[in-house]
């Protein structure tokens, strides 16, 4: 094997972009809506059948590397839509290809003035989106959002009764089951508004997560900047047989932050010594104490509920004699990129309900809304129930279909039940007027596609609030025909298909270095 690099100059790069844009979002396109159509993946190590258009973004590759190169930036809108809003990846992907076909109607364009065209024209569809959004008030709304993620009665009723009995903060998690039934468990959980410090550190890459089971967990108010922080701790651990490590700290960087990353099993290195590419063996997960105002109650907290031992400079504490009897235990931990969840917290239950006691009685007692809120939200902690749907299939490729589709549909509902929702089928999206024609064109292909899919006709003229349900074939308000989109989902897609589109636009080389078989 040899390495060949080659560049692209400026008179072909627009080319290579619009084949390489075409050629995605040609095939994950076709899913959108209610349509049912699928794509197979047969790549190792799995094969499955899906209609998840980030899903299938993350499988696609090209053999050309320019153009490959350019693919992955395409999959970007896909991937920072779904982190954001957990749905509306595949119209955003189509607002991308759309905006570059229109440009490619051009003879001639200039790339920084259509990038500033569009970024006007963003402003102002953000400021018609947000005025059209209405509240969910009713489980029977938040059941037809669910519906349209996935048209499947049972699951859909689960999910809406789920969140219309926990309230629009729930935590709600997807889990596989071992049986052929899906089904829901309420546990114990606590939410941390921070996620992992390292991508490296992700164990699932098809939904960027770190998922640590029965985890051991370290809590500092330490900034972690060298090997010998962990060093001690992480050798005892893997000594007494014992993985999975989470960190929570002040931060973790620089000697720390390598240390932990070289040993986990998803990092691959080359032994100095034999010159063989290997593996660690020792996952971990590190993030950063999130910004509230007294961090130092909050590590108490924690410490309550997983049974830790908090490692503080003010009390003088050091690392290295931290043993894990230590360390706090839970039944799993995730780590997503901006909040990370503890399921089923080990801490004494005695100490819990006594936490518990005091929070309620200094909220009674409290007059300043400031400070209530601040117990109100650490009262949450310790009382916070979490609802796992435990997802069951015939097959493993049919359960990761079903997840996936499960986990559109909680992403939906927890959106709109939060900010609200607006016309669905892209309809939405087809009425806005900027002052962007290209990107006012643009927003029309999402319903378009839909009514391709589907075999509906186009009906723009109908007025603001209309719609018609492609599955249910009955027209009329789009909240009682269930034809809707959280707001969050949209925003998430506009927004960065149009920062996607403007990389492209004014992009005017390209530089790849590809491997290639020698003789």
């Amino acid at each position: 094997m040899s390495t060949e690099t080659k560049i692209i100059y400026q008179n072909e790069v627009f080319e290579k972009v619009k084949s390489a844009t075409n050629k995605m979002c040609d095939l994950i396109r076709p899913t959108l809506g209610p349509s049912s159509n699928k794509i197979i993946i047969d790549k190792l190590p799995y094969r499955m059948v899906c209609d998840d258009g980030v899903q299938a973004a993350r499988d696609f590759e090209l053999n050309d590397p320019v153009e490959n190169a350019i693919v992955k930036l395409v999959r970007e809108v896909l991937v920072r839509t779904n982190d954001r809003a957990g749905d509306g990846t595949t119209g955003a992907a189509i607002i991308l290809q759309a905006i570059i076909n229109e440009v490619a109607r051009k003879t001639k364009f200039d790339g920084r003035k259509i990038e500033l065209e569009l970024k006007k024209g963003l402003e102002e569809a953000r400021a018609q989106l947000l005025k059209m959004a209405k509240p969910i008030k009713i489980k029977a709304d938040l059941k037809k959002v669910a519906l349209i993620s996935f048209d499947n009665e049972a699951i859909a009723e689960m999910v809406a009764d789920l969140y219309f009995k926990l309230g629009k903060e729930a935590l709600v998690t997807i889990d596989t089951s071992t049986t052929m039934e899906t089904y829901v468990e309420m546990t114990e959980g606590v939410s941390i508004a921070r996620g992992y410090i390292s991508p490296y550190m992700v164990s699932d890459p098809d939904r960027m997560e770190c998922v640590i089971e029965k985890p051991y967990i370290l809590l500092t108010d330490f900034r972690l900047t060298e090997q010998a922080d962990l060093y001690p701790l992480m050798n005892s651990m893997s000594e007494a047989g014992k993985r999975g490590l989470v960190v929570i700290a002040e931060n973790v960087e620089q000697g720390a932050l390598s240390y932990m990353v070289l040993n986990l099993p998803t990092v691959a290195r080359i032994d100095p010594q034999t010159g063989r590419q290997m593996r660690g063996n020792f996952p971990s997960v590190a993030l950063n104490l999130p910004k509230v105002d007294d961090r130092k109650t909050l590590l108490e907290d924690l410490a309550i509920l997983t049974g830790a031992k908090v490692f503080t400079a003010e009390k003088g504490d050091k690392l290295e004699t931290a043993t894990v009897a230590d360390l706090g235990r839970a039944d799993k931990f995730i780590a997503r990129r901006d909040d990370s969840v503890i399921i089923g917290p080990k801490g004494k239950k005695t100490a819990i309900a006594n936490a518990a006691a005091a929070l309620r009685s200094a909220i009674r007692n409290e007059t300043l809304d400031s400070k209530r809120k601040n117990l109100e939200y650490r009262l949450g902690m310790f009382t916070n129930a979490l609802a796992v749907i435990k997802v069951g299939a015939a097959t493993d490729n049919e359960r990761k279909t079903l997840r996936y589709k499960v986990e559109d549909a909680v992403n939906s509902v927890k959106s709109a039940f939060k900010n609200g929702v607006v016309c669905g089928s892209g309809l939405a999206f087809a009425r806005i007027k900027t002052s962007s024609a290209i990107l006012t064109e643009a927003l029309k292909y999402p319903y378009r596609q839909i009514c391709e899919n589907t075999g509906l006709e186009e009906e723009l003229s109908m007025p603001a609030d209309w719609a018609k349900n492609a599955v249910t074939g009955k027209s009329g308000n789009f909240l009682e025909v269930g034809v809707m989109d959280p707001i969050d989902a949209l925003l998430a897609g506009i927004e960065s298909a149009v920062s996607i589109a403007s990389i492209l636009l004014t992009s005017t080389g390209i530089i790849v270095e590809s491997t290639k078989e020698t003789k």
